[in-house]
């Protein structure tokens, strides 16, 4: 028998793109969210945790404590038996003590054939804008109650989430602005450069290695030059260049984002420029 789709938020369209504007559906980055599960896990002392954003269809999972088979990314069909997804339909949690005796989940499939977590809480996670991009569930084998006390700390750790959320995009939006203008201003004295000439130049501006063959354009126009280590780096030419674009190196280090994530990011904004 198939099974149907669980309802979706009044706000879907728009709370779906926000989740998406996180970057974290295809990149989840666990390592910063677990603090928050193992907290709410210890908090309520319930067996496990888990940390799931929803787009337009699917679950995923970005980060969880207590659970030997989670990973990280793994996504599951936002289905009518998955309880965490109507949690996204509420401001306030959904905590059933023992779900074999709440008159609507009863029912479950897991409930009847024994395999379900009796103990269930659900916390939304809503933003600045009111979307409830992602839920904080707890569960554990056998029924067990919360407290007020303990749920009130648990929606400490929601807002918390929420506001890294909100963080993620912000930092998205202002760095793609600071590169569409940074662009502005890189082909504004070098019309002869193109978009690939312009990534390598912030390339080097985050200290990603490039090689000599892929930067000629950037070294005819004296941009950069070869090092006595045989090295591409920016000219004295391409540094006040980097400094006119409000690129300079020391801004640039604040953001603490090296090797593949940096350069990740860096293709993630030229995606939006092509």
């Amino acid at each position: 028998m198939s099974v149907g789709l669980a309802p979706r938020p009044a706000n879907e369209e728009r709370r779906a793109q926000a989740v998406v504007k996180t970057g974290l559906i295809d990149a989840p980055n666990p390592e910063i969210f677990q603090v928050y599960c193992d907290l709410a896990k210890d908090i309520s002392g319930y067996e496990e945790s888990s940390f799931s954003l929803y787009d337009g269809e699917m679950q995923c999972g970005i980060a969880a404590a207590g659970s030997a088979n989670f990973e990280p990314g793994e996504k599951s069909l936002r289905h009518e038996n998955s309880i965490c997804a109507y949690v996204l339909l509420e401001t306030e949690p959904l905590i059933m003590e023992d779900i074999s005796k709440d008159p609507i989940w009863k029912s479950h499939p897991h409930v009847l054939d024994g395999t379900a977590t009796l103990g269930y809480a659900g916390f939304p996670v809503i933003n600045k804008d009111n979307f409830a991009l992602g839920t904080l569930c707890m569960f554990n084998k056998e029924p067990k109650a919360i407290l007020k006390p303990q749920i009130e700390l648990i929606k400490k750790v929601t807002a918390n989430i929420a506001l890294l959320l909100d963080s993620q995009i912000d930092q998205k939006e202002l760095t793609s602005q600071k590169i569409l203008e940074a662009l502005g201003v890189f082909q504004k004295g070098n019309r002869e450069l193109d978009l690939d000439d312009f990534k390598l130049f912030l390339s080097m501006s985050a200290d990603l290695p490039v090689d000599r063959v892929s930067s000629g354009n950037l070294i005819q126009n004296g941009l950069c030059e070869i090092s006595e280590t045989e090295k591409v780096i920016l000219s004295s030419m391409g540094r006040q260049l980097l400094m006119d674009m409000k690129l300079e190196s020391k801004p640039m280090k604040k953001v603490k984002i090296k090797g593949d994530a940096a350069e990740s990011l860096i293709d993630e904004m030229f995606a939006s420029l092509n």
